[in-house]
């Protein structure tokens, strides 16, 4: 009788003990939590500006019947002396927590590239909340417009470039996306060039109901060298980049050109290697460039044929490959992060170098070599197709 007393107790008073730590706990449900989905930083007359976007989940789940909410997106704006101050201020009108383990995107202003990254990095690295794969961007256009743009069919900001470029990259090859951990690597890494893909608002390709829809586009590329911003080019600017990256993953080229275009090649599994070599106390590159493509299109039916087409494709990537190379000349970036080679290859004479601060020159590039393998045509056998009225 006593022990059944005894558990009757000790029943009741458990009982008692879950009501009341029922009702105050530390584990909150999830549609009262706020997930940080993406990071804006711009700086501006001495201060940080910090932005950040939060997605509703009902954009992003289903609901009973089906349906999904329309996108909504919040982007909050707050300034300080730092980049952490300006950020802490965020919870000041936050509702409830913030999450940020979530957040797959970071966004920088050409401002804040040029004030330096110093700030940015130190917060972003401390705090073990945020993960080190976020994509990174860089942008010239509001931050608010850019963290605000939604995806196709009122999908919420996730199905955009922002958050996800790797799914675009793999039908067309431009600037290769970025994450915050590549960044770091190549930005802290002596004698190499890094870029930062650059984010902007496109209304002129897209319409909704014969109205423009404003869009995401990667549009070119903004350059970073010895941990100081380089400057921004165009994508028109930037071609050869996509032959100099092993992990391109489909690219194309009109051929001749496209004042007179014949076919359009589609180049696939590259690779890319870069060889220096020592010659009369000078270091020299040779680049050597292999890939497997097809031909995509054809716009005229004579009497080029393959081996020909082969010819034109190497010279129109050399040709590329050549124009960025001038242009790093003419502004002092090494696209082409040839002086990281001489880093690794030949260290002692890279740490001459930069003690004379010795630059690139014109003949420090000592040839390009592609070699090209056009597998098929299709099914016409590498004629154009012609239509009979």
């Amino acid at each position: 009788m006593k022990q059944t007393s005894i558990m009757l107790f000790c029943t009741i008073l458990f009982l008692c003990l879950s009501l009341v730590t029922g009702c105050d706990h530390d584990i909150g449900s999830i549609e009262n939590q706020n997930f940080g989905t993406a990071i804006g930083v711009d700086y501006q007359d001495g201060e940080y500006y910090v932005y950040i976007q939060m997605i509703g989940l009902s954009s992003v789940a289903k609901s009973a019947d089906g349906e999904k909410a329309p996108a909504e997106v919040y982007v909050s704006k707050t300034n300080g002396e730092t980049f952490i101050d300006a950020f802490f201020k965020a919870y000041h009108t936050a509702q409830e927590r913030i999450l940020w383990a979530h957040v797959t995107a970071i966004v920088v202003s050409e401002a804040a590239l040029e004030k330096g990254m110093d700030s940015i990095f130190d917060g972003l690295t401390r705090y073990y909340e945020f993960r080190p794969t976020p994509w990174m961007f860089a942008t010239k256009s509001s931050m608010v417009d850019i963290l605000s743009s939604t995806g196709f069919f009122n999908q919420s900001s996730l199905k955009t470039i922002l958050h996800n470029p790797k799914n675009s990259y793999e039908q067309s090859s431009t600037i290769r996306p970025v994450k915050l951990n590549q960044f770091a690597r190549d930005f802290f890494e002596p004698g190499r060039t890094t870029y930062i893909p650059s984010l902007k608002l496109d209304d002129t390709q897209w319409k909704k109901n014969k109205k423009n829809e404003i869009k995401l586009a990667i549009d070119g590329a903004f350059f970073l060298s010895n941990q100081k911003y380089k400057g921004y080019f165009p994508y028109e600017k930037l071609k050869g980049m996509r032959w100099l990256n092993p992990k391109t993953e489909r690219a194309s080229i009109l051929l001749p050109n496209k004042q007179k275009p014949e076919f359009l090649a589609v180049l696939e599994d590259q690779m890319v290697k870069i060889q220096p070599e020592k010659q009369n106390g000078n270091v020299r590159f040779t680049i050597l460039y292999l890939a497997n493509g097809i031909i995509s299109n054809r716009m005229k039916n004579n009497t080029i044929n393959a081996t020909a087409m082969e010819d034109y494709v190497k010279k129109g990537i050399i040709s590329e490959v050549r124009q960025l190379y001038q242009l790093g000349l003419e502004h002092d970036i090494d696209f082409l992060n040839l002086e990281h080679q001489l880093y690794r290859y030949y260290h002692s004479d890279w740490k001459q170098l930069k003690a004379q601060d010795t630059k690139l020159r014109e003949d420090s590039l000592k040839s390009i070599e592609a070699h090209i393998s056009l597998e098929h045509s299709g099914s016409f056998k590498n004629r154009k197709i012609t239509i009979k009225e």
